[in-house]
Order: structure tokens, then C-alpha cells, then sequence
């Protein structure tokens, strides 16, 4: 038995999974340390409760990226119970739908944003552009979109079982 290669949303999966362990263990290790320095040798360093702000940001939009992965994002659901397999599943393509188009518009209006900036020219953390530092804005509403509107047409394309009674 062969073993297929990885496909790109496997991948790219990954990819999340690696830069939010990273990021996370990395913010706990500069809070640790900048309360370290603080309190027990009353000193610190300038460039970290920036830094430790802008990772934040990053987390936070790749943990939204991670959770709409799987369509695991909080949900709210009040009506399902109460719908049919074919009802339940309209629903599920008027929410992908929207859901996706809500993240295309916030990744247009957030590139708008990011570009102004870039223009602009300030300097972030670290001398960094701020653009740079704002630029998961955009790309993690962007992906998902795409993920929302890939899980939009995947519900279009499975048709559900309606289950026929036999008399």
C-alpha cells in the first residue's frame, strides 16, 4: 500500500497548527520573562509588551483560521433540531455563503488598510513595517473566505439522504 502525498489543505493545516504552538509557547516565554525581569531585577525589555500585542493579533486570527478548518467554530444553534436533513442543510449554505462573504469583504476593506499603511511607511515593533505586522488581517479573512465558500459548495455538491418510509 502506497502512501499519497499530504494535499495542500493537509499541508497548510499543518503549517497553522505549527505557527500557533510556536507563537503561543513563544508569548509564554516573553510574558514569563518580562515579569521575571520586573519584579525580581526591576528592569525589562522595552520592545516585548509590543511585540507580545502584535502575537496576539496573530494568534487570534490563525487560532479563527485553525477552528474554520473544520466548519469547529462556536455555533449557535437554535433551529436545528427542529429542521430536516434537507432544511438543515439550506441553512448550512446560507451561513457558508454568508459567513464567506463577510470574510471577503473585512479581507478587502483590511488589504485596503494594510496598503494605506504601507504608504504611509511607519515603523512597527522590532523597526518592522506596521504593515507587515498588520498583514495576517487580510490573509487570515482571506483564507477564511475561501473556507467558507469551499464548505459552501462542498454542502451544495452532498446531497442529504432523505429517508423514505416503506409501508
Amino acid at each position: 500500500m502506497t502512501q499519497q502525498a499530504p494535499r495542500w489543505s493537509e499541508r497548510l493545516a499543518q503549517v497553522e497548527d505549527w505557527l500557533l504552538a510556536g507563537m503561543l509557547g513563544s508569548m509564554i516565554v516573553l510574558a514569563c520573562l518580562q515579569i521575571l525581569l520586573r519584579n525580581v531585577f526591576d528592569s525589562g525589555i522595552t520592545w516585548v509588551d509590543p511585540l507580545l500585542r502584535v502575537m496576539v493579533l496573530w494568534l487570534g486570527l490563525l487560532g479563527a483560521l485553525a477552528a474554520s478548518r473544520g466548519n469547529r467554530h462556536i455555533i449557535i444553534d437554535v433551529l436545528g433540531p427542529f429542521m430536516g436533513p434537507v432544511n438543515k442543510r439550506r441553512a448550512a449554505i446560507i451561513t457558508h455563503a454568508f459567513t464567506a462573504l463577510v470574510c471577503g469583504a473585512i479581507a478587502y476593506f483590511a488589504t485596503q488598510f494594510v496598503i494605506s499603511e504601507a504608504e504611509f511607511g511607519t515603523d512597527g515593533v522590532l523597526g518592522l513595517p506596521i504593515w507587515i505586522l498588520q498583514s495576517i488581517i487580510p490573509a487570515g479573512f482571506g483564507l477564511m473566505g475561501l473556507r467558507y465558500l469551499a464548505l459552501c459548495i462542498e454542502t451544495l455538491r452532498n446531497r442529504p439522504q432523505v429517508e423514505t418510509s416503506s409501508l
